[in-house]
């Protein structure tokens, strides 16, 4: 875009078919921001630079001192030219942040070679980013909904789909590790301040051992709406596997 363009505006036909391709119209939990992205009007732009844009419901002034929403859904549409990266996040008071990228490269999508998103993933699929299978976790809430806690390893990402509303909800690695090290009380530093570690030693942590870790990041940070049903881990079996993450190092 230029940079003397004016605002507000209607996004453009490209802007409107990326961002809503990106909320499939099959799953309850988008429709809303489809209906957003569909009748309000781009203000201006955020505050991380080219192709950072946020609607609004009236086209007023907007809000970029606030912290910055958590994102609600992301992909990539590669072409031969490159690819546009597109990424919505959660709506904040009556304002809706999107970022396309690449759209500098690309200017239309004649050229496409494919796109993914996590918009479209279900259980049972493959990882959308690389086509690996994926670790998944099945969980039960209070509303008694099950959910899904997926995890691949070679791409290196984490995210759980919401049965009620079909949204699948991005994971910070950082966060749900920590509460992964609290959950099993590891302090050795070498193992508790190294996430990348999540992916390398996948396979020792049991699906007890996720889904409790879940349950208490999604107290602190709410990706699914109502609480995650956990078991109490049996102390023999508890034990074993902390010895088996630590490669025989001693924990505190």
């Amino acid at each position: 875009m230029e940079n003397d363009e004016r605002f507000p505006r209607l996004p453009s036909t490209l802007e409107r078919e990326l961002l809503l391709w990106l909320l499939p119209e099959d799953r309850p939990g988008y429709r809303p921001y489809r209906a957003f992205v569909e009748r309000w009007k781009i203000a201006g732009r955020g505050r991380r630079g080219e192709g950072n844009y946020i609607l609004t419901s009236s086209g007023a002034n907007i809000d970029t001192t606030s912290p910055l929403p958590r994102v609600l859904a992301h992909g990539v549409v590669e072409t031969t030219e490159g690819g546009i990266s597109v990424t919505l996040r959660e709506l904040l008071d009556d304002q809706l942040e999107f970022e396309l990228t690449g759209l500098e490269r690309v200017r239309d999508l004649r050229n496409e070679i494919r796109r993914w998103s996590f918009s479209s993933w279900l259980p049972k699929m493959p990882c959308p980013v690389c086509g690996s299978p994926v670790r998944t976790v099945e969980m039960q809430t209070e509303q008694d909904a099950p959910a899904v806690l997926a995890i691949c390893s070679n791409d290196r990402r984490i995210w759980v789909h919401d049965s009620l509303s079909q949204v699948n909800h991005l994971i910070p690695i950082t966060n749900f590790y920590n509460e992964l090290m609290i959950t099993l009380r590891i302090r050795d530093a070498n193992v508790a301040l190294n996430p990348a570690r999540l992916f390398s030693d996948l396979p020792g942590f049991s699906d007890a051992d996720l889904s409790r870790a879940f349950a208490k990041y999604n107290a602190a940070w709410t990706r699914i709406g109502s609480r995650i049903i956990v078991e109490e881990p049996q102390k023999k079996s508890f034990m074993k596997r902390i010895l088996s993450l630590v490669s025989g190092e001693k924990n505190v």
